[in-house]
């Protein structure tokens, strides 16, 4: 297994992840973090035995990476990727950017210095979705309807660069057309802001409209509660997904070997071996370095998202301001 050089820029709520992972993935030489704050920087450093870097510029000038991830906000995705491009492969936190033209311009710069983008929609990669998706493909069952909850809880950054759409609803966007592999035909959205601290929504309600199907999401950062949840409406079966624990109820007319109803169908509880997401989302974006192929979250797959949530975030603008 050839072994890649990776490194991160950005060492706050995600990044530490990634640092971590990159620490423990075999074939990765972690070589270096990157964050403004060098002491929080050095700490991580210490902690999974590499160097610390206050300028990324140093970073990728010194440890040339094959791989990178940067988890910084939003906003500066697009400047600090364009420079990570030029030395090295790229994994970016969702969203791909702030807007449809910062997002190309990240694409514009992996084809131009012939490296890999991938963006981190990291429920892609965790293990009940991908068992579900299967699940659906290999029954041939047809999407209906969805109904998703992502809230909770309160985030340090937000409301300091964009709001909880491109924070936390973009995930469950991106989950629409991941399952369907539909087009959006339709966009709606509703959103408050309960803390006066922030000029962004913290609340929103989302609604996609498809050719043959259509979703509801709610999210926000104010519920002390947190909840990861997809009610999916098949034409012969519900399914209700818990992200967090990774496990699945399906109610459907005969099932198999049911083991209780619910509302008088026959229901299964299915329960995943659990795997950290991302770490199944970096080892997917070392493969593509290394097996020289396009990693599974495309730019030009992102920036579809993104397109969706900025609009949804129009649409809001026009409610709350």
């Amino acid at each position: 297994m050839e072994t890649l050089k990776t490194a991160v820029i950005g060492t706050g709520q995600m990044g530490q992840h990634h640092a971590r992972v990159y620490s423990e993935i075999q074939n990765s030489e972690f070589v270096g973090i990157a964050d403004i704050d060098i002491e929080r920087a050095r700490k991580l450093a210490e902690k999974y035995g590499t160097k610390a870097y206050k300028d990324y510029g140093e970073l990728l000038e010194k440890e040339r990476p094959d791989a990178v991830s940067i988890a910084v906000p939003t906003s500066m995705h697009s400047e600090i990727g364009r420079e990570v491009l030029k030395f090295s492969n790229l994994l970016v936190e969702k969203p791909i950017a702030d807007t449809e033209e910062n997002a190309l311009s990240l694409i514009e710069a992996a084809k131009k210095n012939e490296k890999k983008l991938m963006v981190g929609q990291i429920e892609r990669f965790n293990p009940v979705i991908r068992y579900f998706r299967e699940w659906v493909k290999k029954n041939g069952y047809r999407y209906m309807a969805f109904n998703i909850v992502r809230i909770g809880f309160p985030n340090p950054r937000a409301g300091i660069t964009n709001g909880v759409i491109l924070d936390l609803g973009i995930h469950d966007i991106d989950m629409v057309r991941y399952l369907t592999a539909e087009d959006v035909l339709g966009v709606d959205a509703r959103a408050v802001s309960l803390f006066e601290s922030t000029k962004f929504e913290d609340h929103a309600q989302i609604w996609l409209k498809m050719r043959n199907s259509s979703a509801s999401i709610v999210t926000n950062w104010t519920s002390p509660v947190k909840v990861r949840e997809m009610n999916v409406v098949l034409d012969k079966a519900f399914v209700k997904i818990n992200y967090l624990t990774q496990s699945m109820d399906i109610a459907m007319k005969n099932n198999g070997e049911p083991n209780s109803t619910l509302l008088g169908y026959p229901t299964k509880h299915i329960d995943l071996k659990y795997k950290e997401p991302l770490r199944t989302e970096i080892e997917e974006f070392l493969s593509s370095i290394t097996e020289n192929r396009a990693p599974s979250v495309t730019g030009e797959d992102a920036l579809e998202s993104l397109k969706i949530a900025l609009k949804a975030e129009r649409i809001v603008r026009g409610v709350i301001e």
